[in-house]
């Protein structure tokens, strides 16, 4: 995965009308994100759980309940 100044450095090489389509894009991508229900809201509270210790604390169970069903092998 490119890191962010990657990308960075080529959008400043984008040509001005490259540089719009690209906004036009991204515009687009995020009024159907809003659109599929994706909203700051929504955002905020994933972020809130990442620091709710209950939360946290299922979580941790239901990874190692299925850390068990991960190990096994399938017949192929």
């Amino acid at each position: 995965m490119e890191s962010i100044d990657d990308i960075a450095r080529v959008i400043k090489e984008l040509g001005p009308v490259e540089r719009q389509a690209l906004m036009d894009r991204l515009a687009q991508l995020n009024a159907q994100a809003e659109g599929d229900g994706v909203t700051q809201s929504k955002i905020q509270a994933i972020e809130e759980a990442m620091h709710d210790q209950l939360f946290l604390a299922d979580l941790r169970e239901v990874m190692e309940d299925f850390s068990h069903v991960d190990a096994e092998e399938t017949a192929a």
